[in-house]
């Protein structure tokens, strides 16, 4: 699925043009041999982190619904994952490094969250389920001595980041089968332990459920 999340983010920012022409896009950790092999402006999108956003945790089942509505299955809740990437850019100046990352910048901005046209694969299947794919650009993500150890770490020339953060769903957990649908009302059997009487009482008919509810008309107005 981080597969498809490069392919989606690739597509939106090869989508921008910069003097008549598409950026190149290249998620290769940014050494200094990997910066001496560019001839044209380069995207780099180098994946940094991936954690959980735990404030978005449920202990909720879901229920799984068949075509008829009836649950035949219960599985955990989706689980969100910060997909983080440090995103800069490399041409042959200074100048058009810049006019390369504000460009990015402009064409992030643009969306809360990452359009449909640009999504495939698994990411499609999230969607589909009602999950969307939250976009963010900037922001304070990284401490502040990231920068200086990431480009110390890859020996590479400093550069300026831009944090690019999606909010990934992650199915989890296993689903397991429910029980077959109740098609009879359930009963209640009521006694008194000092007598040997009892009383039985049933529950909402699951076929008509509505069956012998009271309903109270709002009385008309004179």
């Amino acid at each position: 699925m981080l597969a498809d999340v490069d392919s989606a983010l690739a597509g939106l920012l090869e989508a921008e043009k910069i003097s008549g022409q598409a950026p190149k896009v290249s998620f290769d950790a940014p050494k200094r041999e990997w910066a001496a092999q560019q001839t044209a402006p380069t995207l780099n999108l180098f994946l940094a982190d991936i954690r959980e956003d735990v404030t978005r945790r449920s202990t909720s089942l879901v229920e799984v619904l068949d075509e008829e509505g009836n649950t035949v299955a219960r599985q955990q809740p989706f689980r969100f994952f910060d997909v983080t990437y440090a995103l800069t850019a490399w041409a042959t100046r200074p100048a058009d490094d810049h006019q390369l990352l504000g460009l990015a910048l402009t064409a992030l901005v643009k969306y809360d969250h990452v359009p449909l046209k640009f999504c495939q694969g698994q990411l499609l299947t999230f969607l589909k389920s009602g999950h969307a794919l939250h976009l963010r650009a900037g922001g304070k993500v990284f401490s502040d001595r990231f920068a200086t150890e990431l480009w110390s770490a890859l020996g590479s020339d400093y550069h300026a980041i831009l944090p690019v953060v999606v909010s990934l769903p992650v199915a989890a957990g296993q689903s397991e089968a429910a029980g077959p649908p109740q098609t009879v009302p359930p009963q209640f059997n009521i006694s008194d332990t000092t007598s040997t009487l009892s009383d039985v009482f049933e529950g909402r008919n699951p076929a008509d459920p509505d069956k012998g509810i009271r309903t109270r008309a709002r009385p008309s107005k004179t």
